[in-house]
């Protein structure tokens, strides 16, 4: 009989350290993506455009290669969410500085998503997706990233790739521009 019970407080001690080892993951990723979206928040001080401009200048670089498509849609995109003339010397800038990654820009967003209004967030996905599409070339890591950011403004990611779907059919039938 005290077999038993020597199982049961076993398993009860592992079934403690299991909570602790999850729990402590848990802390510690959100610690890092705290840490990232403060590194984010530094940069842009909170402002939608320097944010979306560093969101876009990440996205051109995602595949490695900087094309004048993808900077002159960066110069268009910047134009209709600040509504005014962009500074192409500006995209060059944040082309060339490459302060953030996508990691501390998702979690920036994730963080701050309710700082923003659903306009903004809706003229940041149309905008990563024109720069994303601006090479004629769309691959993985790009859709990734799309559905990562998608995700972070609020859409249910099980749902994202439909709704991006929608979106970049009507991007490429020009109801979207």
């Amino acid at each position: 009989m005290q077999q038993g019970g020597a199982d049961t407080s076993g398993s009860a001690l592992a079934l403690l350290l299991l909570i602790a080892a999850v729990v402590g993951w848990l802390g510690i990723r959100a610690m890092i993506r705290q840490l990232r979206a403060g590194k984010t928040q530094a940069a842009v001080r909170g402002d939608f455009s320097a944010y979306a401009l560093e969101a876009l200048a990440n996205a051109a670089r995602i595949d490695g290669r900087i094309k004048d498509t993808e900077r002159a849609a960066i110069v268009a995109c910047m134009g209709e969410i600040t509504g005014a003339a962009f500074d192409a010397a500006r995209v060059e800038a944040a082309l060339n500085q490459a302060r953030l990654n996508k990691a501390e820009l998702v979690a920036y967003l994730q963080a701050h998503s309710n700082a923003f209004t659903r306009e903004q967030k809706m003229q940041l996905l149309k905008a990563l997706l024109a720069v994303l599409t601006a090479d004629q070339d769309f691959d993985e890591a790009e859709h990734d990233a799309l559905v990562d950011y998608t995700s972070a403004v609020g859409f249910d990611r099980q749902s994202a790739p439909q709704m991006l779907r929608r979106l970049a059919g009507d991007f490429s039938r020009g109801n979207i521009t």
